[in-house]
């Protein structure tokens, strides 16, 4: 397909976020954000991208402004960016669409101590949120911003006994047998056990791609033994044992060389019902992939281009 280079760093064509913020009128609305703002000769406001403080300030600011959330993160945890976020939720939107359902259920895989895609989806869309997360410091503050935005009806936060499996530990515990109609997943990046993880050429396509943002997020968020493709193949045998029980499993990748890893490993699987797409926020790219086991193809959704 050839992309339109006007298009060629847009994103999802509802991302709220599609055009920029005006930071000098939210500076002066948040004063927590305007704290961490830099004032230029002009009286422009600007926002240091690679300061931590910076991110976190500009993340809960737009998550309040935008979608009236009121979120905290733990301390050194990952913090997210909201465009990419949304993007990730308007792509399941887009695949869910066709399937005209009422209530939908979702399972966030490691939803960190934001808990931010189960936020957005509870709030935006209405969906019931099951958040997985085995890290104990994570899952209180998860609980927390479910509590305080007054979400208890739509998330539940799980914790994970078992940093092993992905679904197992919920499902056998699940009195209610519940069905779900997709799940999604950040994982982490970066290979444990590799001798430096986060060093290097981050610009080798083996790698990921060198991020405009400061990384945030601890090691356990951001590291995992053999890195994105081998936790995104636990989710893919794991999907095997579950074949009922979800409807439609996805997962980002932050590494595009992982791709065609991920859709080899679907292949020798013999699950062929997948579809992939690219999220463009800026001048960072992510990729994502989705399977179903079932019969009806999965619809592809608006590309993030």
């Amino acid at each position: 397909m050839v992309r339109n280079k006007k298009n060629k760093y847009a994103m999802h064509p509802r991302n709220i976020l599609r055009v920029p913020p005006d930071y000098t009128k939210l500076a002066i609305k948040y004063r927590d954000f305007r704290q961490v703002c830099e004032l230029e000769l002009t009286g422009k406001v600007s926002v240091n991208f690679r300061n931590e403080k910076t991110l976190r300030e500009l993340s809960k600011m737009l998550l309040k402004e935008y979608f009236e959330l009121d979120v905290d993160f733990a301390p050194g945890s990952l913090v997210p960016t909201l465009a990419l976020r949304l993007n990730y939720i308007l792509w399941l939107e887009d695949m869910l669409l066709p399937l005209n359902l009422e209530t939908v259920r979702g399972i966030d895989v490691g939803c960190g101590s934001s808990c931010i895609y189960s936020l957005l989806g509870a709030k935006k869309n209405g969906w019931n949120m099951l958040a997985l997360e085995s890290k104990e410091e994570n899952i209180d503050y998860a609980r927390e911003n479910v509590r305080r935005n007054n979400l208890e009806g739509l998330i539940e936060v799980y914790a994970q006994p078992d940093k092993s499996n992905i679904f197992k530990s919920y499902f056998e515990m699940e009195k209610l047998k519940k069905e779900f109609h997709f799940c999604l997943c950040n994982p982490p990046f970066f290979d444990s056990n590799s001798s430096n993880p986060f060093g290097g050429n981050t610009r080798n396509p083996q790698r990921r791609p060198a991020p405009n943002n400061v990384r945030t997020g601890s090691a356990e968020e951001l590291t995992c033994e053999g890195g994105e493709v081998h936790f995104v193949q636990r989710i893919i045998e794991e999907s095997q044992l579950n074949k009922q029980r979800v409807l439609i499993f996805t997962s980002m990748l932050g590494v595009k060389a992982s791709v065609p890893k991920i859709l080899d490993y679907l292949k020798e699987r013999q699950i062929t019902n997948v579809t992939t797409t690219e999220f463009h926020q800026g001048h960072t790219t992510r990729w994502a992939v989705a399977w179903s086991h079932q019969p009806t193809p999965l619809s592809p959704g608006t590309q993030c281009n």
